[in-house]
């Protein structure tokens, strides 16, 4: 399990495991096409950070954490990838909702419409710090360029290394919200407005 600010509901654990894989095959799909400028538009910030595969491997990293019962702090690098990972599967799912009947669609056990990314962002994240950090290319006194993408022949024990392992937290403060998908609900998080 990742360490959110706030303790992620069977829903939104439902949501990240379908982001993750369906964003790695995307990330994939994008690097063996060798469609970069697609990378780019669809990771702005990470693609600053990693190439496409040390970025389906954080999301590798990401999707096991979420399915360990263990819970772990992430790295500013992996918020970065989660972040832009959840933005761009909420697009998506929202986008094909029209395709659909009811508007929902099947996310994990849940039928799902409308998935609102940025009340996300608020809900579950600390904070979005690693925007900045990103966008001022300091991240542990590295330049965001100071890593060739490349090079892709690295063997893989070396690309392993290049991202940072996930940390165990022993002590945990979540905050601790009412249901925010009920029986009912069509949009996650839903508050009950209507």
């Amino acid at each position: 399990m990742i360490y959110f600010q706030t303790k992620p509901d069977a829903v939104f654990e439902a949501i990240l495991k379908e982001a993750f894989a369906s964003e790695a095959s995307e990330i994939q799909l994008l690097s063996d096409d060798g469609a970069i400028d697609s990378w780019e538009g669809l990771y702005p910030e990470t693609s600053q950070r990693l190439c496409p595969y040390e970025a389906v491997r954080v999301l590798v990293q990401l999707s096991a954490a979420v399915n360990d019962s263990r819970v772990y702090r992430l790295t500013d690098l992996h918020w970065l990838v989660l972040y832009e990972a959840l933005r761009n599967f909420c697009a998506t799912h929202n986008d094909l909702l029209d395709d659909f009947d009811q508007h929902t669609r099947p996310v994990g056990d849940y039928k799902i419409g409308e998935v609102d990314g940025e009340a996300l962002v608020t809900i579950y994240f600390w904070d979005t710090d690693f925007l900045f950090c990103n966008r001022k290319e300091t991240w542990a006194g590295q330049t965001s360029n100071s890593r060739q993408c490349a090079d892709i022949e690295e063997s893989s024990s070396e690309q392993d290394a290049a991202i940072i392992a996930l940390e165990p937290v022993d002590e945990l403060g979540w905050i601790v919200r009412e249901p925010l998908f009920q029986s009912g609900s069509t949009r996650y998080p839903d508050f009950g407005e209507g």
